[in-house]
């Protein structure tokens, strides 16, 4: 059985900068943040932001399957999802 290469091409470092990177352009481009309202959910937990982040970081690990995409996004959790929600984007 072939060992899982999950990860293998980002670490802690690259998430941070990533992600502050990521914040950044989408200050600058002035992405609108979502309402929060779904058509089945009364509230959506995640920002949008942070999805398409992890679609970034899946993209770059090369990772194809759902399964693997949650067990890299759940290795990198706390990098990820430092929200803070005083503020939009100025303090995430």
């Amino acid at each position: 059985m072939q060992e899982s290469r999950t990860g293998s091409m980002i670490s802690q470092q690259w998430i941070k900068e990533t992600r502050a990177y990521f914040l950044e352009v989408l200050r600058a481009t002035n992405f609108p943040e979502l309402s929060g309202q779904g058509a089945r959910e009364p509230e959506v937990e995640y920002p949008e932001w942070l999805i398409m982040l992890i679609g970034v970081m899946a993209g770059k690990c090369k990772e194809k399957t759902d399964v693997g995409i949650h067990r890299l996004s759940t290795r990198y959790w706390q990098d990820l999802s430092k929200v803070r929600r005083a503020n939009r984007w100025s303090r995430c």
